[in-house]
């Protein structure tokens, strides 16, 4: 497992983890959100069905096998990553919980660094936080950035992840993807 890899598994545990404890009928909500078939069935849609509408940067490419934790990869020859997971919002809380939530296990259980919060706003209105976070490993500075979306049907979670150099390299194309980003 690369570092990248085990960087972006050990989030999405932590994610899990956060939202598992906040209600215990959050724990089968993100088991079925961490494999496609079962967070497909919970929504009531048909697999390949997503509810946004997202681009592939210059310098990326799209992943063909999604699934099944992420309803769209892409990466660049660099080794950052972009994914975008589609969570359907049961239990309803308000933005500021899930990113109260995932911010507390980024931090508290995990031991990444809060590097920047900050609100964000997509061309079409949609409007969330992003975390951005750091984390020292094997000697390398990794950084794993959050955006998070919370809408009344669902929560848009936009993560990059990649070396410190990469990530700042890639900047303005990771930015971009946040700026386009748009629910159905």
């Amino acid at each position: 497992m690369t570092p990248l890899t085990a960087m972006c598994a050990d989030a999405i545990s932590l994610l899990c983890a956060t939202l598992s404890r906040t209600k215990p009928t959050c724990t089968a909500l993100l088991f079925a959100a961490a494999t496609f078939a079962s967070a497909a069935s919970l929504a009531g849609g048909l697999a390949g069905c997503i509810a946004f509408e997202t681009t592939t940067p210059a310098g990326f490419v799209e992943l063909d096998d999604q699934q099944p934790n992420y309803d769209y990869r892409a990466v660049s020859a660099d080794g950052v990553v972009i994914a975008v997971r589609e969570i359907k919002h049961d239990p309803k809380g308000s933005s500021e919980f899930w990113v109260t939530a995932i911010r507390n296990q980024m931090r508290d259980t995990a031991g990444y660094a809060l590097i920047e919060e900050k609100k964000v706003t997509t061309r079409s209105g949609l409007q969330g936080t992003q975390l951005k976070f750091g984390h020292d490993q094997d000697g390398v500075t990794m950084l794993y950035d959050v955006t998070i979306f919370v809408t009344k049907k669902y929560i848009f979670l936009l993560e990059f992840g990649g070396t410190k150099d990469e990530m700042t390299r890639n900047a303005a194309n990771l930015a971009k993807v946040v700026e386009n980003f748009r629910e159905k």
